[in-house]
Order: C-alpha cells, then structure tokens, then sequence
C-alpha cells in the first residue's frame, strides 16, 4: 500500500473518487501524500473538478461574492463562475448548504427533511433541484449516490405532486396568483409542461364556450350573419381571457399561449367552421361558398380585437393569423377548387338559359306568324302548308316544287320572309350585353371573393393560379357558348337577306313590318362586342395586372393572354366577315333602288314633259345617298377609326361601282344629260363632304366628268372624240375604253360613232376599203 502512495497519479486518482470527508482523511494519511502528491495545485484540481461538477464555470474573473449571505436556495444563483484560487473555499459553501441533506437521503429521512426556514414550496423546489446537481459531486460511493438519488427521487415526486394539488386547488379558487407562484416552483422541478397541461385542463374550449350548432339556414343554406357573429363573438372572448390569464399565470418566463391557442384553433375553431363548410352537390346552394365572409369576419371580430400577449411575445398577433391560415389552409384550397368548378358551370347554364330563351321567343313569334295565316286560308290548306313549313324549315327560302294554288305559294312566302325579317331584327340580341355585363360581373366577384386569401404567402401562386383560370373560363365561355353562336347565326341571317323577295312579296301581314335594315343590326352587334372587349380589357388591367395576377412584364408568355388576344381575334374576324356581308346587301339594297327607282326616262326626258321637268337629283339617287347616309356611319363610336375608315371606303368603292354599271344600263339624251349631272354631283357632295373619305373622292370627281360625255351636242361629235382621249379630264380613273363604253349609251350614239371613233382611232368605217 505504501509503495501505491508513492506514485503521484495513482493518489491523485484515488482522491478523485472519494466524498469530501474521505478526501479531506485521505489526505493527512501522511506527509508525502500531503505536502507532495495532494500539494496545492493537485488539490486546487480536486476542488476545481467538483466544482464543475456542479456547474460552475472556470473563470480568471474574481467574483466578489464575499458579502453575499448564501443559502440552500441561492447558492447556485450566487455563484456561477469560480476562479482556481478559491475553489476549495466555494465547494466548501456548497458543501456547508447541501451535505446535511444528503446525509438525510442516505439515511432515508423524509419526513421533516425540510427545515422551517425553508419552510415555502419554491425554496423546497431549489433545494430539490440544487440536490440533483450536488450528489453527482459529492456522493462518490455508487451504491450511496444511487440510494440518494432514489430518495431524492422520491421525495420530488412526493413534493410535485402536492404542488399540483395545490395548485389545482388554487385554479379552483380562482386564486390566480397561488397559481402562478406554483407554476414557478413546478418550473424549477422541471415541471412546466405539468403546468402547461394543467393549464390547458381547466381552460378548455368545449367547457367553456357553446357556439351555435349550424351557422347556416337549414332551409336556404345561407349564412346568418347574427349567428356567425355570435359564434366570432365568444371565440374572441374566450381567446381573450384565456390570453390575460396566461399572463397573469406564467408571465414571460413560461411559454404557453402559443402553443395553447394553436391547439385551440387546431383543434376547435377550424373543426367548427370545418364541419359547416360543405361542397354541396345536389343542387343546393354550398355553404363553402361563404367561405371568404367567415375568414373576413373572423379577422375583423377575432383578429383585430385579439389581445396582446406578454407571454407570446410581440409577433403573437402575426403567429395567430399564421396558425388560422395553416389549419384552414384545406379548406381554402377546396374552396378554390370549388370557385373555378361552379363558375364554369354557372356561367354555361346562363348562356344555356339565353339560348333557350331566345329559341322560345322565337317559337313564339313563329307560332303569331303561323297563327296570322292560319285565319287567312282554310283548315286543309294549313294542313298542307304547315306540313310543308315543318319539312323546310332550314331552307325558308325553298318553295315546294309541286304544283300548288297560287294562294297557297303567297300565304307560304309571305311566313317564310316574315320569319325570316324576324330573324333579322332580331339579330341585335343574339349577343346580349345584359348577360355579357352579369357574367363579368359574377367574373369580378368571383376573384375578389378568391383574392381574401391573397394575403397568405403558402397559397398565393395558387390563389393567382385560380384567378387566372376564372378568367380563361370566362373568355372561353364568352367565345364559345355566346358571341360564336350569336355571331354565326348572325351573319348566316345576313347571308340569307334578299331585298327583292323581302320587297316585292305580295302579302303581307299587317302586324309584321317586311323592311329591314340587315346590316344596321348587325352594326349593334358590333357595337355590342366592341362593349365587351372593353369591358375585358378594363377587367383584365383592374383585377389581373394592377394586382399582379398576372406579371405586366411577362404577359405575353401568360395563357391568360392568348386566351384574351384570340377572343379578340375572333370578334375582328367575325366583324370583317359579317361586314363584308352587310356591304353586300347594302349593295343588293343599291341595286334594288336603281333597278325599281331609276327610270328610263330620268336621263332621257320625254321632250312634251321637258320644259316642266324640275332639275333636281333623281328619286334613285336620293334614295341611294340616304341609303348610305344611313349606313356608313353605323360603326361610328362602336370599333376603331381604322376598321371604320376601311368600311367607309369599301362602300364607297362598291358604290362607285354600281353607278358606273347604272349609267351604262341606261339610255341618256342630250337633254338628259343634265339631270345624270345633277345626279352625279349629288354624289359627289355626298362622298367629299359627308363621308370624307379622301381615298375615293377622286373616283365621283371622275364620274362628274363623265357627265360631261352627254352633255355635248351631236353636232359637236369631233369634240366629243377629243373628250374621250382627254383621260386627266376624268381624274385618271377610267381607261379610254371605259370612256368610249360611256359614250355609246348616248341617245345618238349611231350618229356621232362615225367622227368619235374618227378622232379616237384617226379613220372611221367608211373610210376603210374592202379588199
């Protein structure tokens, strides 16, 4: 044994292992060990190793804790950092505090373990938690530290559960204060998730607060909003109070309003709202759909009036909303989901319902036009027709081909043009602007309603994603199911308008008007359309781009985009096709005035009525510029200054064109040249200071010369000859074969052909021999 102690590890090794009293022994066993072995600094270490045993940290700092009064309680507080040099005096305040209580451990006594100085819950619960840090140190001897541990043990256990009797007893009592003070003492036994549960224990929801069973109509499936208000109303109370309590309880040193309220929102409030919230698919209104009301009036009369918490800190209201967005997150999503469905099916049904309205109108007013005829002709021939009415009814225009009276082939054109001038009046409201106005209005409710959950950053790009798909379906529904109908019926209607059979039928029904104005009609549609895609465009900047929906920058990669820019290409293709229909018939409708208006005797007067013949323009040509009049400016303020300007043109130009060929159907004397003139100029003022349309007043500037052609006498044929090959007299828009085409529907064409063609071709017939 003696030579062991003479080597300086092994002693030191030993004296590691010993409690203090051992050591303290061991070290004066003799003068080696004492003065050599366990010298100062070999000591200093024994201290120091205890000492942090216990905790403390190493430090050069002196602390001056000299004046301090430590006890069992303070200590640890007291001292937290040691320095080398006064590490033995340190352990020995510990061991003065502590020793005395671990000596009962080891005997077991723990009954009156405490003195009555440490008489108060919080200082047993210090000196139970600073026991736990000074056995380790201490007790060396395994078998004696373990049964101080199973005692201590046993007596923390004992020691809690009072406390939480206690304090259960408190809650009872409503003694808050005792609550709180428990709550620390249970903190320090590393208890405060005891604390945290018996918290959440005596304030539970379901206890404390009853909400209405249904915050919806059982009837109507509407929201009540006195309900939702009373169920909004006690959620913010409870939360309230429970948040004030949580403070007056565990103020800032024990965390437990985040995690409580997030339980409660977990666990009641979005279950609640969850369990009234259903995608309803019988028909009945989906009590989801009021699914943004309750989160704006959750905000308002939960949020905004949520109480600030000391224990949750100063984000605690930005927490909260994070927690409601989170667990509602589902139900948001199926609501989006939900949104996009019944909008595409809502707004179809509306085109739906249009398009049935309008065919029962239609049916209708057939049936008063079937029903006129029918009190005009006999009970067998409205068998016969009727029959024949039903089987042709696609081709309204197609006549039986068999032999019939002569009555009947009236009463049956007479039905088939009425219908079909119905139809055509009717053309304005096969788009209507009402329903185009309700559908992008229930559009812009129906994002705005989507844009309440904008805010919570997880969702946007999908809420975005939602928004944008809202609005390709109502483009898409708008194309499909309303203006291509409309549109396609519209000009197919066009495209059948016959003025002269319109005109010239010969029965009539006197509660029918059989005039129309085919293309003015179409022109409302036009305007109609052009209403809408501004209506688009205004609701595609306002919700889509100024709220970024859609990135302004990056719009022309967005399918939203092409979805609009191909809606508006097909209302542009539609308006240049059903135009170029309407021009046609305006022109049919030219035609038919020169053909019914125009007399022979406009350009080549009688000579006994002559001298009483007013010189004015003819009735042809005053109907045919209030034809136009009437029809040129119809696109005025309903498209753009382009697409007018090329309207206006191309009438002018087909008209143009019907003049030429009227004067050269017509016979016109010398004494009629005056009045073609009169009517000439009559156009001219028309095209160059009505219409304004710079590109063709030099063709009617040209056609006032050819006026000139007439005018001439025979007896000046050469003259006239030289009129012909003056082509700058006619602005250069007629060839001098055109010219001389003009100039044979003189009167006395054979008369002057001779020196015409003389002056034009330099000989004339008689001047040619045959060989």
């Amino acid at each position: 044994m003696e030579d062991v102690l003479k080597v300086t590890n092994i002693v030191v090794e030993i004296a590691s292992q010993l409690c203090t009293r051992d050591y303290l022994s061991f070290r004066q066993v003799n003068r080696e060990v004492y003065y050599q072995h366990l010298s100062e600094v070999n000591d200093t270490r024994v201290w120091v190793a205890k000492l942090k045993i216990l905790g403390l940290l190493e430090s050069e700092i002196v602390e001056n804790n000299n004046d301090v009064q430590n006890s069992a309680v303070d200590i640890f507080s007291n001292f937290t950092t040691f320095t080398a040099v006064c590490a033995k005096t340190i352990y020995s305040q510990f061991y003065q505090q502590y020793q005395g209580f671990v000596e009962k451990l080891y005997r077991g006594e723990l009954g009156g373990f405490f003195p009555p100085v440490y008489s108060d819950p919080l200082s047993q619960a210090c000196i139970i938690d600073g026991l736990y840090r000074y056995i380790p140190a201490e007790a060396k001897d395994v078998s004696q530290c373990r049964k101080a541990t199973e005692n201590l043990g046993i007596l923390r256990e004992l020691f809690v559960n009072t406390a939480i009797k206690e304090m259960d007893l408190a809650y009872g009592s409503k003694n808050y204060d005792t609550v709180a003070d428990f709550v620390t003492v249970l903190a320090k036994c590393h208890e405060e998730n005891t604390a945290v549960d018996m918290f959440k224990s005596r304030n539970e929801f379901s206890t404390d607060v009853s909400l209405p069973e249904s915050i919806f109509d059982a009837v109507s499936h509407e929201l009540i909003s006195t309900q939702l208000d009373a169920a909004l109303n006690q959620i913010s109370s409870f939360l309230n109070s429970k948040i004030e309590l949580a403070d007056r309880i565990f103020g800032e040193t024990h965390p437990v309003t985040v995690t409580y309220v997030e339980s409660i929102i977990a666990n009641n409030v979005t279950e609640y709202f969850g369990s009234q919230l259903n995608t309803s698919t019988d028909g009945t209104i989906a009590t989801i759909e009021s699914l943004p009301l309750i989160y704006k009036a959750f905000h308002q009369k939960v949020v905004e009036k949520l109480s600030s918490s000391q224990n949750a800190g100063p984000q605690f209201k930005n927490m909260f909303v994070e927690f409601f967005d989170l667990y509602f997150e589902p139900k948001i999503l199926t609501y989006l989901d939900f949104c996009v469905q019944r909008f595409g099916v809502k707004i179809e049904q509306m085109f739906i319902n249009f398009q049935k309205e309008n065919s029962l109108k239609e049916q209708q007013q057939h049936a008063r036009i079937y029903q006129t005829l029918k009190d005009k002709t006999s009970n067998q021939q409205l068998i016969d027709e009727k029959n024949n009415f039903l089987t042709s009814f696609t081709k309204i225009f197609k006549i039986s081909n068999n032999a019939k009276a002569e009555e009947e082939q009236q009463l049956q054109m007479a039905y088939n043009l009425n219908v079909m001038n119905l139809s055509l009046n009717n053309i304005q409201v096969l788009v209507s602007l009402d329903l185009c106005y309700k559908v992008v209005q229930s559009c812009k409710d129906c994002i705005e309603d989507m844009r309440t959950f904008l805010p919570i950053k997880n969702i946007e790009e999908i809420v975005k994603l939602k928004c944008r798909e809202i609005f390709k379906i109502l483009v898409g529904c708008l194309s499909k199911d309303h203006f291509k109908l409309g549109f396609d019926k519209a000009i197919a209607l066009l495209d059948q308008y016959d003025p002269n059979k319109m005109k010239n039928v010969q029965l009539e029904l006197d509660t029918f008007d059989s005039h129309v104005e085919p293309l003015i009609k179409f022109t409302e549609l036009i305007n109609t359309g052009d209403i809408v895609l501004q209506m688009i465009s205004i609701f595609y900047k306002n919700e889509l781009v100024q709220i970024k929906i859609v990135e302004k920058n990056q719009d022309f990669l967005n399918d939203v985009v092409q979805s609009k820019k191909a809606f508006e290409t097909m209302i542009d293709d539609y308006v240049a096709n059903g135009l170029n229909v309407g021009i046609n018939k305006l022109m049919d409708e030219v035609l038919f005035v020169f053909g019914t208006l125009q007399l022979p005797d406009d350009f080549n007067p009688d000579s006994k009525t002559l001298l009483t013949k007013e010189i004015k323009p003819s009735k042809a040509a005053i109907k045919n510029v209030e034809l136009l009049s009437n029809h040129c400016f119809l696109l005025t303020g309903a498209t753009d200054k382009g697409t007018i300007d090329i309207f206006q043109q191309e009438i002018g130009e087909r008209f143009f064109s019907e003049i030429v060929k009227n004067i050269k159907k017509n016979l016109i004397s010398t004494d009629g040249a005056i009045f073609l003139i009169c009517d000439l100029n009559y156009y001219y003022d028309f095209i160059a200071h009505t219409l304004k349309q710079k590109n063709i007043i030099p063709f009617f500037a040209g056609l006032k010369a050819v006026g000139q052609l007439y005018l001439v006498s025979g007896a000046d044929s050469k003259e006239l000859g030289k009129m012909i090959c003056d082509l700058g007299r006619f602005q250069g828009v007629f060839t001098q074969e055109e010219i001389y085409e003009f100039v044979q529907r003189r009167t006395d064409w054979v008369k002057v052909r001779r020196d015409v063609e003389k002056v034009m071709y330099g000989l004339g017939v008689s001047d040619c021999n045959i060989m």
